[in-house]
């Protein structure tokens, strides 16, 4: 049950995914914050994707970004001191993930505890409010997912 939640999580991201006419070079994650990227990418990929589907990517959506990943790598035991969360918040302001890297992430997300999904759910609602301009569509299909998961934890 909870794959075809995240199934249907990738695809909603996939639908409002809007590509960008000219991507940049991709400069690589830093090598310094690998154990970060292990523990958060799955969740980094999918959130920068949703933030930058109306092309901009305000202060707010990147915070709300940083604030969940950092705060979820910590939980799982990846060391994140200051100079790292510098680092990665310098990171997150300049990637620009593809849609071909969502698959991926997907995978990884179908395979975690629902709690760690429940969390991402949370942390992309209030990503689609952060910046004050929600549209309603986003905001109906993840409170409908938060309810189906909510299901599921009962079921459990």
């Amino acid at each position: 049950m909870l794959g075809l939640l995240v199934d249907t999580f990738g695809n909603f991201v996939r639908e409002v995914y809007v590509p960008i006419e000219a991507i940049e070079a991709q400069v690589g994650f830093p090598e310094e914050l690998r154990s970060l990227r292990d523990a958060i990418g799955h969740h980094l990929i999918p959130l920068l994707l949703l933030a930058r589907t109306d092309r901009d990517f305000a202060q707010c959506e990147h915070d709300t970004i940083v604030t969940h990943c950092v705060t979820f790598a910590r939980q799982r035991g990846a060391t994140c001191d200051a100079a790292q969360e510098a680092a990665f918040r310098d990171y997150v302001g300049s990637f620009r993930p593809s849609l071909m890297q969502l698959d991926p992430a997907l995978a990884r997300l179908a395979k975690c505890e629902h709690g760690e999904f429940a969390a991402l759910v949370d942390a992309a609602h209030t990503l689609v409010a952060a910046d004050g301009v929600s549209r309603p569509e986003e905001v109906q299909f993840l409170t409908r997912l938060r309810g189906e998961l909510g299901k599921l934890s009962a079921e459990a």
